[in-house]
């Protein structure tokens, strides 16, 4: 009965119901993606898969620059008119970025497919990633407006309709035979029809949102300027590093090795999608209140490391064993070779789903400065791994020397936010 009675009183506290409203979502958008790709796997090659990984590639990159960063001061700031300013701040970024970018890779798009091993499959799709990027963008903006109201069901909403549909026009596009365009075209579309709900759950006055005040505008950014001084840098490096493999290996190596490897890293990233992107919002919240409120942090942060590490190790153990089996007999023999890249991955994997609900600290602390440098640091090592596997002409080698340095160097960004946390705990009186 007093086990029953301590899950009544867990259930009620406002961490738990947010975490359980995200990861409930996160779950089942994850659970349909994963349902579907033993069909997508039967019905793209392994050459589409490469060529929607390396276009998402270059999208996640474009995207981080599409807001200029000032998107979590949406979080941050106090003040609800200050708060406002800011969203318009990032969509007036979001669109100048939008028109740059589509005169880019209109004009530009031979010479950019041009440097990877397989040009004419990518080249037809350059000029839609503006498009894809604006979206993105947009949707980083609605997820902070939407983490700020603690609206964790619409952020939920949204993942599972972009899952849901993702999912239903990769398969009726693979059946219709649309094999070359099917896997970007559904990607598009969901991306861009999962918004309605993110936007149909705000709450705002039309004459107010059309209003731009130029002076709390201009003042947000003066207040945030690190953000994109030192953030943009940061998070750009991040987001390469962890996709450098699918930017550098396909410039020296084919796109039927790219897809084997995207595949291993899309089923990877799972339990990261699921747990640690639901997680990090819930946290980010929590602890910018408890930093405002003057409590500790450490505890609470503590118990967090100890109860993810506990729950997602015997997954990772059991994945190191049968991954080769559980690729051949899910996606079909033709994928075996994805599961040894999913080994090789396992160890930075279950760091960085950790560390990942953790990499708003150094935002909330004001420490991009460092952050960045990190990540530099970070990319460099992972660029060597990478050219040493391409030097040996050994497209494994380079995937188990980037695995190595990823985990070691996540290890140490996860022991930095943990110092950071110490460091910045209220003074006990």
């Amino acid at each position: 009965m007093r086990l029953f009675g301590y899950m009544r009183q867990w259930s009620k506290k406002e961490f738990t119901r947010n975490s359980i409203t995200l990861l409930t979502a996160n779950t089942l958008a994850q659970l349909i993606t994963f349902a579907v790709y033993p069909i997508i796997t039967r019905l793209y090659s392994a050459q589409e898969l490469g060529v929607l990984n390396l276009w998402l590639s270059i999208i996640g990159v474009l995207a981080i620059v599409s807001t200029g960063r000032y998107e979590p001061a949406i979080v941050m700031e106090k003040d609800d008119r200050g708060s406002s300013a800011l969203i318009k701040l990032t969509l007036l970024i979001n669109v100048s970025f939008l028109a740059v970018n589509q005169l880019i890779f209109t004009l530009f798009a031979h010479p950019i497919a041009s440097c990877f091993t397989s040009p004419e499959a990518i080249e037809p799709w350059l000029p839609l990633i503006p498009v894809m990027v604006f979206l993105a963008g947009l949707w980083q903006t609605l997820n902070n407006y939407h983490i700020r109201h603690k609206h964790y069901w619409a952020i939920g909403g949204y993942h599972l309709t972009h899952s849901s549909l993702n999912a239903v026009f990769k398969v009726l596009f693979g059946h219709a035979g649309m094999l070359r365009s099917g896997l970007i075209l559904s990607t598009l579309i969901a991306y861009g029809a999962a918004l309605i709900v993110p936007i149909s759950r705000i709450k705002f006055k039309v004459k107010e949102f059309l209003t731009f005040d130029g002076a709390t505008i201009k003042s947000m950014a003066r207040k945030y300027a690190n953000l994109p001084k030192f953030d943009i840098p940061r998070s750009v490096s991040n987001t390469l590093a962890c996709n450098l493999p699918l930017l550098i290996l396909p410039l020296s190596f084919g796109m039927d090795q790219i897809g084997l490897f995207s595949l291993a890293l899309m089923i990877g990233f799972c339990p990261v999608n699921l747990y640690a992107n639901s997680m990090m919002q819930v946290l980010y919240k929590t602890i910018v209140e408890k930093q405002q409120n003057q409590e500790k942090c450490i505890p609470f942060t503590a118990r967090f490391c100890r109860r993810t590490a506990l729950a997602l190790l015997p997954f990772f153990v059991l994945f190191f064993f049968i991954a080769k089996w559980f690729f051949g007999f899910l996606f079909g023999a033709d994928w075996m070779q994805a599961g040894i890249y999913f080994k090789m991955l396992l160890p930075w994997l279950f760091v960085l789903t950790m560390s990942s609900s953790l990499g708003f600290i150094p935002t909330l602390f004001f420490r991009q400065r460092t952050a960045m440098i990190i990540e530099f640091t970070y990319i460099l090592l992972r660029v060597l791994a990478l050219c040493i596997g391409i030097w040996l002409k050994d497209f494994s080698y380079a995937i188990l020397l980037f695995g190595i340095v990823s985990a070691v160097m996540v290890s140490i960004q996860l022991v930095w936010y943990w110092t950071l946390l110490k460091n910045n705990e209220p003074c006990q009186k």
